[in-house]
């Protein structure tokens, strides 16, 4: 019962940090769940918990969404699919931890390095990359966000265009990672009492960091954000090995 409080505890401040800066929920969280559940529960129930909230995320900002940069996800995100279903059958959960824990910090000490606050834009060609590595992601560790988030952060739209596509990107990423989860039985009763306990709590978190990200300094908040990352990850990493 305990570990059922942590995990939905986890998940509400994973849904805040999505809320304030459009992604970020299941890279939270899922540092923070890792002790207390095994990967092959938490990786499932993620993908589903994610959907949902970014179901929530994309409606809220529908109308300001700009499609011509989701056409790239949606059709890179199949190979990627369907290449990660057939590679997964020969990962251990423990190469699995590893190599969630080693891609979260060196996304975190890219995006510092990469986060100068200024603007570049890219063109939408790119899409088809990141939906690729998007899906690829999101079937491993169960988040999906690095990809889509430094795509579209580039993408020249504003905030709230950005938030807007970034819910887009990750409804159509993720209605294709929850299809190949059911399809091949990773979603049980386990991974539905997860999703049933953590998705409120999620939802509650996103609507507190929406609320509450208007008045962040985001540049600031974005530095914090990373280095925190950067540890979660290392801790990952050193309680895999």
């Amino acid at each position: 019962m305990l570990e059922l409080l942590l995990i939905t505890l986890g998940w509400c401040f994973g849904g805040f940090i999505n809320g304030v800066a459009g992604f970020g929920a299941a890279m939270i969280a899922m540092p923070l769940i890792a002790p207390f559940i095994d990967l092959a529960v938490a990786v499932p129930s993620c993908t589903l918990i994610v959907l949902t909230l970014n179901c929530q995320v994309g409606w809220t900002f529908r109308k300001y969404i700009e499609w011509q940069y989701v056409k790239g996800i949606f059709i890179g995100a199949i190979p990627g699919v369907i290449l990660s279903v057939f590679a997964l059958q020969y990962l251990s959960e423990q190469m699995l931890k590893i190599g969630m824990g080693a891609f979260i910090f060196l996304y975190a000490l890219w995006s510092l390095y990469a986060d100068k606050g200024g603007m570049r834009v890219i063109s939408p060609l790119w899409g088809y990359l990141s939906g690729l590595m998007s899906s690829t992601l999101g079937m491993a560790f169960g988040f999906n966000g690095p990809p889509l988030a430094a795509y579209i952060a580039y993408s020249g739209c504003p905030a709230k265009a950005v938030k807007g596509l970034l819910g887009a990107g990750f409804i159509i990423t993720g209605v294709f990672i929850v299809s190949a989860k059911g399809l091949t039985g990773q979603i049980d009763s386990k991974v539905m009492l997860i999703y049933a306990a953590a998705t409120p709590a999620v939802l509650l978190g996103s609507k507190l960091g929406i609320w509450l990200s208007s008045s962040l300094n985001e540049y600031s908040y974005r530095k914090i954000l990373f280095v925190s990352l950067a540890g979660m990850g290392l801790n990952i990493v050193w309680k895999a090995v």
